[in-house]
């Protein structure tokens, strides 16, 4: 991922989330940026089922 890419990852989880290969198999997407370029939001998953829960 680039420089300027937006990570959201979870608060206090079991591992510490990587920006390169991290092991919860974050999702990309494509997002415009305002210059006509394409930036990427990377969403991490958390490690400790809380996504079971909410």
């Amino acid at each position: 991922m680039a420089t300027g890419d937006i990570h959201v990852v979870p608060v206090d989880d079991l591992i510490e989330h990587l920006d390169g290969d991290c092991p919860c198999g974050p999702t990309t997407e494509p997002v415009p940026r305002d210059d006509g370029s394409m930036g990427w939001l990377v969403t991490h998953h958390s490690l400790d089922g809380r996504e079971l829960h909410e």
